[in-house]
C-alpha cells in the first residue's frame, strides 16, 4: 500500500480530517489533496511530520521493515495483520459489544453468507 494510502487509511481510523492534517503538518489541504490524488512521494520533512501527527511510525507509512520495541522486525504478516484490525476495528468492537449467544449468531450468519459467496 502506497504512503498516502496509509495516511488516507490512518486519517479514516482515527478521524482525522485532511484538513486537519493538513493544518497541524502546516501545508495548505489543497497540497494534501493533490498528493492524494497524484500518489506522490512526499518531501521528507512532510512525511515525518505526518507520520508524528497520525502517531504512526515513517517505516509504516513508507510500507518499509519496522523495528519493534524488543529489537526485532516487525513481519509483513504481522503488518497485514495490522492492518486488517484497523480496517475491521468498528465491526469487531460492535461483535465485542454483543453478547456471546449473539455473537455466536452473528457469526454463524457471517459464515452462511461467506458461503454463499463461494
Amino acid at each position: 500500500m502506497s504512503f498516502w494510502k496509509k495516511v488516507c487509511f490512518e486519517l479514516d481510523y482515527q478521524s482525522i480530517s485532511r484538513k486537519e492534517l493538513a493544518y497541524k503538518i502546516g501545508v495548505p489541504v489543497a497540497t494534501i489533496n493533490r498528493a492524494i490524488e497524484r500518489d506522490s512521494q512526499p518531501y521528507a520533512i512532510d512525511a515525518l511530520r505526518v507520520s508524528k501527527v497520525l502517531n504512526v511510525s515513517l517505516e509504516y507509512l513508507l510500507d518499509l521493515p519496522e523495528t519493534k520495541s524488543d529489537g526485532n522486525i516487525t513481519t509483513s504478516e504481522e503488518s497485514h495483520q495490522i492492518e486488517l484490525f484497523k480496517k475491521y476495528h468498528s465491526i469487531i468492537k460492535v461483535l465485542d459489544d454483543l453478547s456471546q449467544d449473539k455473537q455466536k449468531e452473528a457469526i454463524k450468519l457471517i459464515k452462511q453468507i461467506l458461503e454463499f459467496g463461494k
